[in-house]
């Protein structure tokens, strides 16, 4: 594993914190932004897979921001970014504005159909979307085995397009800045069916909005996130009626629950319980 330089963080300034790490400025470093992972996600291994994913979505021309470096504080990694000025994610101009959710939720389905319209290549960090949730069933220790057949069979069943997907398709991973649109956090990114991304939104936004961290994360309530998602169906399939689309991403929310715990294996046993449930509720009925 290589050993990646030391930031002094004397020469930066603090100006964000997130979920999963915190972001600084520095005078000294014109234009560039600097991103500090926090505790389990600040490994070398899981940083250089958001790295070198993000570069390789932005030499493909995705609206991303440009990545110049690796480097650790002591133990935790983070990255060398360009900084986007004036820049907002959409969970922020949805919570500044609730008024404006449609809005702003028929056009992050426009910057997603550009997004799953765009050719990409599989590579090292950027794997095939079934090559991935094959390896995700096979390691989900809360599914029964019926349950894991009936994943697998998804898996198949999804499209070989050779197209981008996000992995982490929600709104606080979309942001503007005058206007332009950039899409950040691209650690999950993938090559594939954009069902995933479907389903993930969906999940987020239908099933995890009664979770009050989420609402934290998202910067909106549960009845806003229910709004959110509603405009963005519509705009996105060109459906009123999204009863059949909601049918049809219930199994692939579950399938998104066994991918999250592939990345990120966490074996609490309330956790766990929690898994299943999903598993029950979206893959028995």
């Amino acid at each position: 594993m290589q050993a990646y330089p030391q930031v002094d963080l004397s020469a930066w300034t603090q100006v964000g914190e997130g979920y999963n790490g915190q972001a600084f400025v520095s005078d000294a470093h014109p234009g560039k932004l600097l991103k500090l992972v926090h505790g389990t996600l600040a490994s070398a291994e899981k940083v250089e897979q958001e790295f070198y994913a993000s570069q390789a979505a932005f030499e493909a021309g995705l609206p991303t921001p440009r990545l110049y470096e690796i480097v650790r504080n002591g133990q935790e990694h983070g990255y060398i970014s360009e900084k986007i000025e004036g820049k907002i994610s959409f969970s922020r101009l949805c919570a500044d504005a609730p008024e404006r959710i449609p809005e702003y939720a028929a056009l992050m389905a426009r910057y997603g159909h550009e997004l799953h319209a765009h050719p990409l290549s599989v590579s090292r960090y950027v794997p095939s979307l079934k090559t991935l949730m094959r390896e995700a069933v096979a390691f989900a220790p809360f599914v029964t085995q019926a349950q894991r057949n009936r994943l697998a069979s998804l898996v198949e069943e999804m499209a070989d397009t050779a197209t981008a997907v996000h992995g982490d398709f929600q709104p606080g991973n979309l942001i503007l800045s005058h206007d332009k649109p950039y899409w950040i956090d691209l650690g999950w990114l993938c090559v594939g069916d954009p069902v995933i991304d479907l389903a993930h939104l969906y999940k987020m936004m239908m099933e995890d909005s009664v979770i009050p961290a989420v609402q934290d994360l998202t910067h909106m309530t549960r009845e806003q996130m229910i709004s959110f998602w509603q405009a963005f169906a519509q705009a996105y399939t060109g459906q009123a009626d999204l009863s059949a689309l909601e049918k049809k991403l219930r199994p692939y929310a579950a399938l998104d629950v066994v991918r999250t715990y592939f990345f990120h294996p966490y074996d609490n046993p309330q956790f766990l319980a929690f898994c299943r449930g999903r598993m029950d509720a979206n893959l028995d009925y």
